[in-house]
């Protein structure tokens, strides 16, 4: 079944609560130009603006409680992490500020973690302590002379999923995660091409979009060691789709799919 939610209007990165009740989508306003997150109510489709300041406001990354949205900024000339209560109450404050732009792509199911990826050519995942000094560094999740990016943590938070060329061609892998911050040894998990994963929401299906633009879904057996089954193609996307989500709610086979298309 496909359906809309909203007005028409531009959109670009969108990331659905943890409840799967709202969604935080980046959108274009067509007067101003002016690039600002919303937050739509994922029954109603009621919008409700969440930026508005004069700068591009991008990502939105929903805390694991969804009491918190991290988005960047470049509001002070570098794209910063910031952080606002997604109750739209509050001010937002400066989460991580450095010289390299940064676009945040997942927040650890136990709070303490976000993965970013370096904005520019080529990309690289990091992950970052969410509390600490202002200098505190980030951790480098895949060799820098790799290209990684769309890193995101699995539900149970054991495990993270993105795309790289670390393995010679851009891949979907997976690495082990433990409590302490530590990521392990890669896990290619596709062959022919992959980019973009997202996870079921029980954690036993990984989703991703391949070389030709396919919708594609893998089971996951995640134990001692990562396996997974026989891909699945699911539907075409839009050419050139960059971002898209998963409800959280998603299992078997009812997941459900957000994702900026052109209008008809």
């Amino acid at each position: 079944m496909v359906g809309t939610i909203g007005e028409p209007g531009v959109y670009r990165t969108l990331a659905i609560s943890p409840d799967g009740k709202r969604v935080a989508v980046e959108r274009t306003d067509p007067r101003t130009q002016n690039k600002d997150i919303w937050l739509l109510d994922a029954v109603s489709g009621a919008t409700t603006r969440f930026t508005s300041d004069p700068a591009w406001d991008a990502f939105p990354t929903w805390s694991p409680d969804g009491s918190r949205i991290v988005f960047t900024s470049n509001r002070s000339g570098v794209y910063d992490l910031y952080r606002k209560s997604s109750s739209g109450v509050g001010a937002e404050e400066l989460l991580y500020q450095s010289s390299e732009g940064k676009g945040p792509n997942s927040w650890s199911p136990n709070g303490k973690f976000l993965i970013y990826y370096s904005l520019g050519q080529p990309t690289h995942l990091r992950l970052l302590a969410v509390d600490g000094p202002a200098d505190r560094k980030p951790v480098p999740l895949v060799d820098p002379q790799f290209s990684s990016v769309t890193g995101r943590f699995s539900p149970d938070g054991r495990w993270i999923a993105y795309s790289s060329n670390e393995s010679g061609k851009n891949e979907i892998s997976v690495r082990p995660f433990d409590a302490a911050g530590l990521a392990g040894n890669p896990v290619i998990v596709t062959s022919g091409g992959g980019r973009t994963p997202l996870w079921r929401g029980d954690g036993k299906e990984l989703f991703y979009i391949t070389a030709d633009g396919t919708a594609t879904a893998v089971d996951v057996s995640a134990g001692a060691t990562f396996q997974t089954g026989a891909p699945k193609p699911l539907f075409k996307v839009p050419a050139g789709l960059l971002f898209w989500d998963v409800s959280p709610n998603s299992s078997g086979d009812g997941a459900r799919f957000l994702m900026p298309v052109p209008g008809s």
